[in-house]
């Protein structure tokens, strides 16, 4: 008789209760709440939004059960979304379409589900999601916006230029795109999933949409990209966290981390020369990888520093 094979580990990234609702129905898009235990008469006003990276969806970081616990504990709830993008479907997409999406789900908890008070914890491609959403999300669901942590705000550009192909496949998708064929698919070589010429420049190229947070953006074009952030917080008592990992397999090894994540923070506290607390703030988890998921204390690190930013809208 042929050997069983051992069972699947139990779900690694935690077991979740909670509601799961349909907040667009053209596209049909889903998300899944989950409540504190104590919030079983009334669903509670604070929604926190957690948005993965490329290929996540539901439980995206292995951090998913800690935050909603440090959640629960402060009378938040856990919102994670299906989007458009999340999967795979991030290959024919774009931060806009995205962002129109955040602003739907938003919309819909608050007409439906108590939502008063909104914080956004983005891993990865979920960090360009928050920092773009700030400046081009519905305006009245912005200003209900009063969290934003960013956990691994990493440069696609830049590690897709240590790749061998880098420069070929560049030269591919930008004569598609002039061409008028952007929106056809780049060939299977090019790219890991399948992703149109669009959304390969928007990842890969010089200045592209999703390009935030690379090392070798001058003062001027960091600004230009993140300026907007210290304006959101002034103006609607939002804070912001910029996590970044000291060991993160994606960012290549010339790049000076600790000078990266204080440029990114100056750029995003533009104008506010000497702020009492400015709107964003630095926390550089040393030994941590990409997503938090190999150092022991590293994911309880963040969450912790979420945990804070969270107590401070309460106090607000």
């Amino acid at each position: 008789r042929a050997m069983r094979p051992p069972p699947p580990p139990l779900s690694p990234y935690g077991t979740l209760q909670g509601a799961l609702f349909q907040y667009s129905t053209f596209p049909s898009l889903a998300a899944f709440e989950s409540c504190p235990p104590t919030a079983a008469d009334a669903l509670p006003s604070k929604k926190c939004i957690l948005i993965g990276g490329l290929s996540d969806g539901l439980l995206p970081v292995p951090y998913t059960k800690q935050l909603e616990t440090a959640c629960h504990e402060r009378g938040w709830s856990l919102v994670q979304p299906i989007i458009s993008s999340s999967y795979l479907g991030f290959g024919h997409g774009s931060l806009e379409r995205d962002t129109k999406e955040i602003s739907a789900l938003m919309r819909y908890l608050n007409a439906h589900r108590s939502g008063e008070t909104f914080a956004l914890v983005g891993h990865s491609t979920g960090c360009q999601n928050s920092v773009h959403f700030l400046k081009n999300g519905d305006d009245d669901m912005v200003e209900r916006t009063k969290s934003v942590a960013l956990q691994a705000p990493v440069s696609d550009r830049e590690h897709a230029m240590m790749e061998p192909n880098y420069k070929e496949t560049i030269v591919l998708a930008r004569k598609m795109k002039e061409d008028g064929k952007g929106d056809d698919m780049m060939p299977r070589s090019a790219f890991w999933a399948p992703i149109t010429a669009a959304r390969f420049l928007s990842l890969q190229d010089f200045g592209g949409d999703d390009d935030f947070f690379s090392s070798d953006l001058s003062d001027e074009e960091m600004t230009e990209r993140l300026g907007h952030v210290g304006a959101w917080g002034r103006g609607h008592s939002g804070h912001l966290l910029v996590a970044y990992s000291g060991a993160d397999e994606y960012v290549p090894d010339h790049v000076d981390r600790d000078k990266l994540l204080e440029r990114m923070c100056k750029a995003m506290n533009r104008g506010d020369d000497k702020p009492r607390r400015p709107v964003a703030t630095p926390l550089m988890i040393e030994t941590a990888n990409h997503n938090l998921s190999e150092g022991e204390g590293d994911g309880a690190k963040f969450v912790a520093a979420v945990a804070e930013q969270l107590d401070a809208v309460s106090v607000a």
